[in-house]
């Protein structure tokens, strides 16, 4: 009877370590789907920051070039008063000593006409331009405004979700701890073998879930995903510098050197070996060629978002490494790290850079 009941027991710790563990996953989820918020934010605010700076440009040399044109039409103007002010076909035919001075002051005063009606359409189509480019940049400077709004509501929202999150982290760790404290005194060994013992378990469970996915090839090298894509040199370039980071923390919104969120990781990597991305994991998973996750290689892309069939969804983005292994930085208050590529579950969204 007190085997039965300590296997019972046994047994309901076991599936309260595994309900811990897979809130602790939910967790992660949600701080990366804050996390990517922000990102995107940040991303949009620097693209509205950018078309300010060309549109108030642009705006500008317009407003030089009208008032140049207006200038011009002004001298013209000034010119012609100065050569007859009261210019007209009947004033010509009178003032002239005779037909070949009739004919040379025609001529004189139709080029200047012609010249002044060429400036004073200039002048108008300067002014239309200018005014399409001043629209352009007041638009640009609202979206501006709306873009810094938006991506520091969202880095709000971030610090409080990433605030919240480590706070229920810390409790459920606290919770697994003595829960494992519980097995090992139930199974009479130390609390390091209980743990070792569960986390073997998990993994087995997890690898006989994984027996029946879609497998990339076991080198990482085959099955390639089109043509097009990096060199072989360019992706150890990418993977080494994402490994030279392994240990070093996570802080939203990091890029390096000695810090990073997920996709400043991937960025900076593949920045390494001449591919530029921008800073969101969405934005990665657009840039890139959608391939299967058969079709892997080392230096691909994984993405994870909330709806598979909405990349829109997207909330986090790692690196793949080969032999069913992928780097990433997880989350606020874990490190950069080597993971099972199916630790969050089966990726989403797979790409290859380019």
């Amino acid at each position: 009877m007190r085997a039965r009941a300590a296997a019972s027991s046994l047994g309901q710790l076991q599936a309260r370590l595994a309900r811990a563990d897979n809130r602790l996953r939910r967790l992660d989820v949600a701080a990366q789907q804050a996390v990517e918020h922000y990102s995107t934010a940040v991303y949009r605010r620097t693209q509205a920051a950018d078309a300010v700076r060309v549109t108030t440009a642009q705006a500008s040399a317009a407003r030089r070039t009208t008032e140049r044109r207006r200038q011009a039409v002004a001298e013209i103007a000034a010119a012609t008063y100065r050569l007859d002010p009261g210019w007209g076909p009947m004033s010509t035919y009178l003032d002239a000593a005779g037909p070949d001075d009739l004919l040379d002051q025609t001529i004189t005063m139709t080029m200047v006409s012609a010249s002044v009606a060429s400036r004073y359409e200039a002048l108008r189509a300067s002014q239309s331009v200018s005014a399409v480019f001043a629209a352009q940049a007041r638009d640009a400077l609202d979206t501006g405004r709306w873009a810094a709004a938006a991506a520091d509501t969202a880095r709000r929202q971030v610090t409080a979700a990433v605030a919240s999150q480590s706070r229920s982290v810390d409790s459920l760790t606290a919770q697994k701890r003595a829960l494992l404290v519980r097995l090992a005194r139930l199974e009479r060994v130390s609390v390091h073998l209980a743990a070792a013992r569960q986390h073997a378990l998990e993994r087995r469970a997890r690898q006989r879930a994984e027996e029946a996915r879609d497998l990339p090839p076991e080198d990482g090298d085959d099955g390639g995903g089109g043509g097009g894509g990096p060199t072989t040199r360019q992706r150890e370039r990418a993977v080494g510098y994402a490994l030279a980071q392994l240990g070093e923390p996570y802080v939203f919104g990091a890029d390096g050197p000695d810090s990073w969120d997920c996709s400043g990781l991937t960025m900076r990597a593949w920045a390494a070996a001449g591919v530029s991305m921008p800073h969101f994991a969405r934005g990665q998973y657009w840039q890139s060629m959608r391939i299967r996750l058969a079709a892997l290689r080392r230096g691909d892309l994984v993405f994870w978002a909330s709806d598979p069939e909405d990349s829109n969804t997207i909330h986090h983005v790692a690196m793949y490494l080969g032999r069913g292994r992928m780097i990433h930085a997880p989350r606020p208050g874990r490190d950069v790290e080597r993971r099972s590529l199916w630790y969050m579950g089966t990726p989403t969204h797979v790409a290859q850079v380019r």
